[in-house]
């Protein structure tokens, strides 16, 4: 189930906090208002900073490089690579959250025009009432378009079928060896034994097959996949090769992000 209330509510609450921080003239031009920042904890710019070296790590990024950012959001990791990447790259993003989709417009490519946002219409119980099954969504690019394309908490917010879909559709969009960096929450021998002990959500509680989901009236909340079921998808989806990174978000002491970062290679 969908949940509008709450998160008109969330909005509201954020959007005072807005304004107060406007009339007290301390407004950050260059960093999206709390209204919109609808995915992610931490220090906005830290964790964009983050998740770009991710990127830039894993993603054989050079000078001429063609980027897709699936699920871009409030250009969290755009902003980040914008600040260091020549003009000669093209960044495209996309994003189910039009207000997010407007303020990149107005802030990113009005700076960096090699950054370019679209607004995507897909239907998910978290962030979107109306538009197409994330099952059946077809990315709005061609064939064998972008070098490297990331997705950072968003398969976390896919089911089984919508995350095969997205990862065909990343495969088509990549050229042959291009790289998909991606985030999950992996279940493994070592992750299952500890869900039990973690707080809130990273509980996943309601088991679906190889899934574990954070609220079974609200898929889209968060999803735990796992680690074969996906490795299997990886290998449908047309990718020759993959890298299975473990993240800290089920108690490990160190690791190179939160969330488990899969590295594909058509």
């Amino acid at each position: 189930m969908w949940r509008p209330i709450e998160r008109l509510t969330r909005y509201a609450e954020a959007a005072w906090i807005d304004l107060r921080v406007f009339l007290a003239g301390k407004t950050d031009p260059d960093s999206p208002p709390l209204r919109l920042r609808f995915v992610g904890d931490g220090d906005f710019e830290a964790v964009g900073d983050e998740l770009a070296d991710l990127v830039l790590a894993h993603g054989r990024v050079h000078p001429n490089s063609t980027l897709l950012d699936i699920g871009c959001g409030i250009g969290r990791v755009a902003q980040s690579l914008a600040r260091r990447l020549p003009r000669e790259v093209e960044y495209d993003g996309f994003d189910v959250v039009r207000g997010a989709i407007r303020w990149c417009r107005r802030r990113i490519t009005r700076d960096h025009p090699n950054f370019r946002f679209r607004h995507v219409s897909v239907r998910s119980s978290e962030y979107a009432l109306f538009g197409v099954p994330a099952a059946e969504f077809r990315f709005p690019s061609p064939n064998e378009r972008f070098d490297c394309a990331f997705a950072f908490s968003l398969f976390t917010h896919l089911t089984l079928p919508e995350m095969s879909r997205y990862l065909r559709e990343s495969s088509r969009v990549l050229k042959p060896g291009g790289r998909l960096v991606a985030t999950f929450f992996l279940l493994n021998e070592e992750s299952t034994p500890r869900l039990a002990s973690l707080q809130g959500l990273y509980r996943f509680p309601v088991i679906d097959g190889p899934m574990r989901l954070a609220d079974g009236a609200n898929p889209a909340e968060a999803v735990a996949i796992d680690e074969g079921a996906l490795a299997a998808e990886i290998i449908a989806a047309g990718f020759r090769r993959h890298t299975m990174l473990r993240g800290q978000w089920c108690g490990r002491a160190a690791a190179a992000s939160f969330q488990d970062l899969v590295v594909c290679e058509k």
